[in-house]
């Protein structure tokens, strides 16, 4: 009787770290937001993704430093540029939200994620969701 009260206290414990941390770590958009609400949504993946190196490809839109999680090195600059100005046009038009571009038949979708200390914007690849570029301070 005391083991089975020892792994339902236990068991108790788990469910009740795991449904804390889920709500504290809970910063998206919620739907009720309409989509007008300038609040940075978590990122939830690694980056760089496993197998992917993180480039840095220079300077881009807003004077922040492009940067690619891909498996293709520098070759991938030109392509990460691309993706950072698309957005960065697109983002001029429509001030919230996600905004999908498309570079050499490719739609990525971009948003802004909250960085630890600063916000940073992130664009990954409908193709290969591990191929991202950031664009960061």
């Amino acid at each position: 009787m005391r083991t089975t009260a020892q792994i339902a206290g236990t068991a108790l414990a788990v469910i009740t770290t795991a449904l804390t941390l889920t709500a504290c770590n809970d910063t998206t958009t919620s739907s009720s937001d309409s989509g007008n609400s300038a609040r940075p949504v978590a990122s939830a993946a690694a980056f760089p993704a496993a197998g992917h190196d993180a480039v840095q490809c220079g300077t881009g839109p807003w004077g922040l430093a492009v940067v690619a999680s891909t498996t293709k090195g520098s070759d991938f600059c030109p392509t990460a540029r691309a993706v950072a100005g698309a957005y960065a046009d697109e983002r001029a038009k429509q001030t919230t939200g996600d905004i999908a571009v498309t570079v050499s038949t490719v739609r990525w979708v971009c948003r802004e994620l909250s960085g630890d200390p600063n916000p940073y914007q992130e664009c990954a690849s409908q193709n290969e969701s591990a191929e991202r570029v950031r664009l960061q301070s």
